[in-house]
């Protein structure tokens, strides 16, 4: 990453980078399963995510490996969250002291039109900030909803966060969803999951899947054929969305661009309801999340500028 990016686009690492606030520390409560939920009913071998505001209830410590990741939304607000696994030295306590600082007076400076005061203050993030590697995550969760997510997680300490906005512009991060994560050199043993749907997201050919969606329950494959840094900063992704009707593809396509620093802010459109996905990965790198699909107009869609230009915007039917 270069700062000469951020004087170009001044807006755009506000929405993915800001990386800050203060966590609690909890143990996830399992709440009440929903009754025809098959991603709620099978928690064999998951591990519960849970938000109730503004916060990740989890268990602090993993193994490392295969991990699947159960996240219940049970909040007002459209989460995510996705783990960046951290520098050798690099606690959350660096993050909270060296790194928050300059991104949080950057973000109020960019908000208030003040640009060169905010440039000013980010020529202060630390060098290590970015030795930072993306490791995925669960993708975006509409309120009041479920999914679940599949990663493969090696050793060490790993931030876990969400950045969407509040409507008033700040980061979830600034307001407590940030966590510190260990990860064990002992393995989980796991397996790969099998999948019944496959898809490929590159930089040139988009998202791209050939295997048919039909109603039921579906575990999906998403493999990393490349990756790149956008006008964000990070990479593209791939999230499940249900719509209401067709003509909600535009409000999605400009919504979801978090280079826009007016966009990527709570409420989602109406009529849209995230069902996760995968976060950012690495080029060769797979991750997988599961569905229940029932009949009706559902789309796949990555976290980038003009997603449906790039052809990281695709709809498709389940009858």
């Amino acid at each position: 990453m270069h700062l000469f990016k951020w004087i170009i686009l001044p807006f755009a690492i506000l929405s993915i980078l800001l990386i800050s606030c203060k966590s609690e520390t909890k143990t996830a409560e399992v709440p009440e399963i929903q009754q025809g939920n098959k991603i709620d009913r099978d928690r064999k071998n998951a591990v519960d995510v849970i938000t109730r505001s503004m916060e990740f209830q989890i268990v602090d410590t993993l193994k490392s490996g295969w991990n699947t990741f159960v996240y219940n939304n049970l909040s007002n607000e459209t989460h995510f969250f996705i783990f960046e696994k951290l520098p050798e030295g690099i606690r959350l306590e660096n993050y909270k002291n060296e790194l928050v600082p300059p991104f949080e007076f950057a973000f109020e400076q960019f908000l208030e039109g003040n640009i060169e005061s905010g440039m000013k203050a980010l020529e202060q993030i630390p060098k290590w900030f970015y030795d930072v590697e993306l490791y995925g995550g669960v993708g975006l969760v509409s309120p009041k909803h479920t999914a679940r997510s599949t990663l493969f997680l090696d050793p060490g300490y790993y931030a876990m966060e969400c950045y969407i906005r509040m409507p008033n512009g700040k980061a979830h991060a600034f307001m407590g969803m940030l966590k510190e994560i260990v990860v064990l050199k002992e393995s989980t043993a796991h397996k790969e999951p099998e999948s019944d749907v496959d898809i490929t997201i590159s930089t040139l050919e988009g998202i791209s899947f050939h295997d048919e969606i039909t109603q039921g329950y579906h575990t999906i494959k998403v493999f990393f054929k490349d990756q790149q840094q956008y006008e964000t900063l990070l990479g593209h992704d791939v999230n499940l969305v249900r719509l209401e009707n067709l003509s909600l593809t535009d409000s999605l396509n400009s919504w979801i661009n978090a280079a826009d620093i007016n966009q990527f802010r709570t409420p989602a459109p109406h009529g849209v309801t995230f069902l996760g996905g995968v976060n950012d990965l690495s080029a060769g790198k797979t991750g997988y999340f599961s569905a229940d699909f029932s009949p009706g107009l559902y789309a796949f869609i990555s976290e980038v500028p003009q997603s449906k230009a790039k052809g990281m915007l695709k709809t498709f039917i389940v009858d």
